[in-house]
This record gives structure tokens, C-alpha cells and sequence, in this order.
């Protein structure tokens, strides 16, 4: 499919509420996935050319504190009008002193688990709640729909990522 099209399905499938819950839930068993059979010390190793900054543990704690932060900016949507939401840095870099004493599988379940209760939230919603808003600090007003969109987006580029980290580490 040429990139064009790609990008076209992408905003259109964005738009489906219950698209955006399969392919939030599906996130989690695919960085699994990513992960499955790696030794620790090449889950440490940082990345190559764009990836230079990170390593793969690092791309699942990033994962993880990510999903946390949008739990909260759901349940601070969903509890009340005109709420206050977080602000989360979808561009942070974990530094590897941050993370690298922290167990693979644990942050893989983390990330599971957030991502699982993020789900709940959104299941329970009607199609008309997907608009509702919140405050953000910087960005001011934004609803649920955007929020998940926006989760959407951030999965596809970190297991993206991912997927080219594990190949360069089989092609050596």
C-alpha cells in the first residue's frame, strides 16, 4: 500500500471508536511480542541511527509511564466536567540510570495493566462521551476521542520502533 494510502487509512480508522479500542488493546501483546527471547543485556543496548537515544527497555518503560499518564487524563475526563488533565510527554526519552534496574517482564505487565484499565474506560463509554473534554495545561480543551487517537498514533510509532531495533539486533 503506497505510504499515501497508509496515511489515509490511519486518519479514517482513527475515527472508529471501536477501531481504537481494538488496536489499543491489541498494543500490549504485540510489544510482548517484540520482546519475546531477547536477552537482558540487548534489551539494554541502544538503538542505531534514529534510534540512537533508545533501547528497547527503554521503549517499553516510555510505553508504560505513557499509558499510566492516560489513564489519568481519562478518569479525570470521565469523573467530571471540565476537568483538569495532565499534561504527558509523549517525546520523553527514559534515561537508561531511570530504568535499567527494572525487570523486562514487570514493565511489560505494567504496560498491560494500564493499558487494560485504559480499555475498560473507553468501553463504558457512550459514542457521545468519546467527546467529552478536558483541560489540558498546554493544549486547552481536548476529548477523549483526540486522547485516543493520539495513543493510537504514539503505539504505532514506539512498536514501529521496536520492530526496527529487534531486526537490526538479528542482523548482526
Amino acid at each position: 500500500m503506497p505510504y499515501n494510502h497508509r496515511v489515509q487509512y490511519v486518519r479514517q480508522a482513527g475515527s472508529d471508536p471501536s477501531f481504537l479500542i481494538k488496536a489499543l488493546n491489541e498494543a500490549s501483546g504485540e510489544l510482548r511480542q517484540q520482546f519475546y527471547g531477547i536477552p537482558r543485556q540487548l534489551l539494554l543496548e541502544p538503538g542505531e541511527g534514529i534510534d540512537d537515544a533508545w533501547s528497547l527497555l527503554g521503549v517499553a518503560v516510555h510505553m508504560r509511564d505513557v499509558e499510566a499518564g492516560f489513564l489519568k487524563q481519562l478518569e479525570a475526563i470521565v469523573s467530571g466536567r471540565n476537568a483538569e488533565i495532565p499534561n504527558v510527554d509523549l517525546d520523553d526519552i527514559p534515561m537508561r540510570e531511570d530504568y535499567e534496574d527494572e525487570d523486562d517482564d514487570e514493565v511489560l505487565d505494567q504496560f498491560h495493566y494500564y493499558r487494560r484499565h485504559s480499555n475498560y474506560v473507553l468501553w463504558d463509554l457512550s459514542p457521545g462521551q468519546w467527546e467529552r473534554e478536558g483541560v489540558h495545561p498546554y493544549r486547552g480543551r481536548v476529548s477523549i476521542m483526540t486522547l485516543a487517537r493520539e495513543m493510537y498514533r504514539h503505539d504505532l510509532e514506539h512498536l514501529w520502533q521496536a520492530r526496527r531495533m529487534v531486526e537490526a539486533l538479528a542482523a548482526r
